[in-house]
């Protein structure tokens, strides 16, 4: 028993024949020579590649694309155009865009910039397509290319303005922040009032201290009552840069600070022991009553 072979007769409605005298391919989707007008195939739709005896079209003849002198630039020109090639070459050059002038790139990249603000041209640095489609991006409130559309594609940097109510608001947290820090520290380490500058003279000499008598006693260590004094300073100065005011309290030690501190206590004690013991040599000896003498 032979089969029929299939009947594809009822698809050749679609697409034409290619004219060409060697090929008579069925192109589904065929191409018009722009001479003759006649279908081909993609190989043989060009005039050259089936001998077109036709004329071509006036668009397709004396296309020119003139070129500037001085900076080598092809100077736009269509050539439907009424204007001469060389008067658009010339006033390419008067137009002071031109590279070869000195400032002429200068002026280039400030009417490529007002392009860009304009949304004529994708406002992506390095890319100078012209927008037919001009797609703005919700965060930067600029014109980009299909290609630089995405905020991820272009750096995307969002334009925030501080506006006055942030401002004020900034403003109006320093003095809630003053009043946390005076609720956190208690009254004897409470920080001095702003205001106490603007007292009369008379008023704001500082007391002269009595001198204070050195003694060989070394620096007691730092007690474990010290610890919420430095918990409670660092909640307030937190407290006080969450205001808007990022201070420095003076009363409160850094690591570095503690640490010096420690090894220095640590090296009077050393000495002092040996000291005890008649142990010190003469070096030793100075530096030991030197450290005692700088208050250490």
């Amino acid at each position: 028993m032979t089969s029929t072979p299939p009947d594809r007769s009822e698809m050749m409605f679609l697409g034409k024949e290619c004219h060409h005298q060697a090929c008579h391919l069925h192109d589904f989707l065929p191409f018009a020579c722009p001479a003759c007008k006649l279908s081909f195939c993609q190989p043989h739709f060009l005039p050259s590649q089936h001998s077109c005896s036709a004329p071509l079209p006036s668009s397709m003849i004396d296309r020119i694309a003139p070129q500037c002198p001085m900076c080598n630039e092809i100077v736009k020109y269509t050539s439907s155009s009424t204007l001469d090639p060389n008067m658009a070459v010339e006033s390419h050059i008067l137009s002071g865009i031109c590279t070869g002038f000195k400032g002429g790139e200068e002026r280039k990249k400030q009417e490529l910039k007002k392009k860009k603000l304009n949304g004529e041209v994708c406002y992506k640095a390095n890319c100078n397509k012209m927008l037919v489609v001009k797609m703005k991006c919700d965060q930067c409130n600029h014109f980009f290319c299909p290609t630089h559309r995405h905020s991820s594609s272009h750096t995307c940097s969002p334009n925030a303005t501080p506006s006055s109510s942030s401002t004020n608001l900034n403003q109006s947290t320093r003095p809630a922040g003053k009043a946390a820090l005076s609720r956190l520290l208690p009254p004897s380490m409470t920080p001095p009032i702003a205001s106490s500058s603007k007292l009369p003279q008379s008023s704001a000499k500082p007391a002269i201290s009595p001198a204070i008598k050195v003694t060989s006693q070394p620096t007691p260590v730092e007690s474990n009552t010290s610890r919420p004094l430095d918990a409670k300073a660092a909640a307030a100065t937190a407290a006080l840069r969450r205001a808007g005011q990022d201070v420095k309290v003076p009363f409160v030690k850094t690591k570095v600070e503690k640490r010096s501190q420690a090894e220095l206590n640590s090296t009077i004690q050393a000495l002092k022991n040996r000291h005890d013991k008649g142990l010190l040599t003469k070096a030793e000896e100075v530096r030991y009553k030197n450290l005692l003498s700088s208050g250490a």
